[in-house]
This record gives C-alpha cells, structure tokens and sequence, in this order.
C-alpha cells in the first residue's frame, strides 16, 4: 500500500512539474503563423489538419478550411500529453456535426475564435486525481476546457489544466 501511495504521489508531481499552464497569447501567435504558412488550397472549402507543439511539450491539433482567400480554423485540440492523451467524445461528436453541417460558402463567416483561460469547477468536495469540465458556447464557437487535481483535498486542491478543446459551429443565416 505504501508503494502505491508512493507511486501516486510521483505520478501527481511529474504531471506538475512537466507541464506548465498555457500561454493563450501564444498559442493564438501560433495558430495564426500555422495558418498564414499553408499557403493556398485549391478550392473554396478544402479542408488541412495541422499540428504544432510547444517547447513546453503543449500539443496543438487543428484543422481549417479554406475559404477562397485564406485558412479560418474550425477546430482546435490543445493538450499536454502527459496529462491526457485521448480527445473526449462530446469535442468528436462537435465535430463530426460540424463537418456534416457546414457548407462551403459558410466557411467565410468564421471568425478567429477567442482563446482565454477558463477557471475550472471550484465546488467542494475536491479530491486528489479528481477531473473536472466545463463546456460552453460563445460566438460561434463551442469551448470544452478539462483540468486534473494534481494537489490535494478541498482547498488545497490545484487544478493543472489537461485540455482545452474548441470546434466552430455553422453560421445560421
């Protein structure tokens, strides 16, 4: 049992020390340098999956659709690996629906989305290894932002985000 605990106790402070929480503002510049080096596609509404990561191991997962002129991000998966490895099914049916909705000549009304940091859940109790979510909408664009307790019981709890997961959602005319 006391191999176990410590164990757990190791696991809790390597997932702390090995990621840091996100720099959004950064995360943005590099989003936006992801799309701005594609270069152009070939038609109104082709589709690109990229990646890029971090120096401190965040990766970032997008995809983006081609509006005739330029690339408008339509969704976005940021996760640190250490902390969770596997999209959650609510940020894949988003965007399964997203992908069977859209239309082409919608593609241009995406805007950038916002990306900022969303505190997680504070209700008590809160346990060691606990997870938490929060899911919205603003704009036109469903967020999901997940988190791990990696300190301890109630207040002493610290929340390390694991994923921040964004998808667009079709303009209604």
């Amino acid at each position: 049992m006391k191999r176990l605990a410590l164990s757990c106790a190791a696991l809790l402070l390597s997932l702390h020390a090995t990621a840091q929480d996100p720099d959004f503002d950064a995360f943005l510049g590099l989003i936006e340098s992801a799309l701005g080096q594609t270069g152009e596609a070939s038609f109104a509404g082709e589709k690109t999956e990229l990646v890029r990561y971090t120096e401190d191991g965040w990766e970032l997962l997008m995809t983006a659709a081609w509006d005739g002129q330029q690339w408008r991000l339509l969704a976005l998966r940021l996760h640190h690996p250490d902390r969770i490895d596997a999209p959650d099914q609510r940020w894949a049916n988003q965007y399964q629906a997203l992908l069977h909705e859209l239309e082409p000549q919608q593609i241009e009304q995406i805007e950038p989305p916002a990306l900022f940091e969303v505190p997680p859940p504070g209700f008590m109790p809160a346990f060691p290894e606990e997870f938490r979510s929060r899911q919205f909408n603003i704009g036109l664009y469903w967020y999901q932002a997940r988190w791990i307790n990696t300190g301890g019981f109630d207040q002493d709890a610290e929340w390390s985000l694991r994923s921040y997961e964004l998808v667009a959602r079709p303009p209604t005319d």
